[in-house]
């Protein structure tokens, strides 16, 4: 039986790139590339793979809870990675309501979209998956306790540790207290709750994963 994901936000920087994997990688996947297209889509990022049989675009807002159920139903939908949200922390600054109406409520729309649809298959949540792409900002910050840890500035040759050493004595971990401090990173972590949420209450098979940026000076 061929699979079909639904990968949201597809169309943005590291969206297209997931969908690229997928589609190269899994040709026997009907992959389903949803966007709105703000902003931070470009479907020309996609331009290589636009034409696969295995890959479809889909024009749309994670927050159109009837449209996303129709598609569920229609595409008979396997699982969704949601890479889908408002991003960048000064934005959310301006502009929190955006912030909570597509990062809270577009992520609520897609879960319970996905509960009533494989709720109401014979095979219930057997061999489904919701995969919440997240951010490592609903953490809040690390203590900086080491200020002296590298003497400025940084080199591209210091080592990861020693760049961690310059702020504090440990890594963020899968257990860290969360604790955002921006519009962006409390609308991420609040999706975060209502994914888990999900999970606990209605036995949805889920995965949250926190990703972060490396940078060097």
């Amino acid at each position: 039986m061929k699979r079909t994901i639904v990968i949201t936000g597809g169309a943005g920087f590291i969206g297209s790139h997931v969908v690229r994997l997928f589609v190269n990688k899994y040709p026997e996947y009907h992959i389903i590339n949803l966007d709105k297209l703000t902003y931070a889509g470009n479907l020309a990022n996609l331009k290589d793979i636009e034409d696969r049989p295995n890959y479809e675009f889909v024009k749309m807002d994670i927050c159109d809870f009837d449209a996303f159920y129709q598609l569920m139903q229609d595409k008979k939908v396997d699982g969704i990675i949601h890479l889908a949200a408002e991003s960048h922390v000064d934005r959310s600054i301006k502009d929190p309501f955006t912030f909570a109406q597509t990062n809270v409520m577009g992520t609520l729309s897609l879960l319970q979209a996905a509960k009533l649809y494989w709720e109401s298959l014979p095979e219930k949540y057997e061999g489904k998956r919701f995969y919440h792409i997240s951010t490592d900002e609903v953490y809040g910050a690390l203590e900086l306790t080491h200020p002296e840890g590298i003497e400025p500035p940084f080199t591209t040759t210091a080592s990861s540790a020693e760049h961690h050493l310059a702020y504090g004595d440990k890594f963020f971990l899968e257990t860290t207290k969360y604790n955002p401090h921006s519009p962006y990173s409390a609308s991420k972590a609040s999706s975060d709750h209502f994914v888990r949420a999900f999970h606990d209450t209605y036995g949805m098979p889920v995965v949250v994963t926190n990703c972060s940026n490396s940078r060097r000076s």
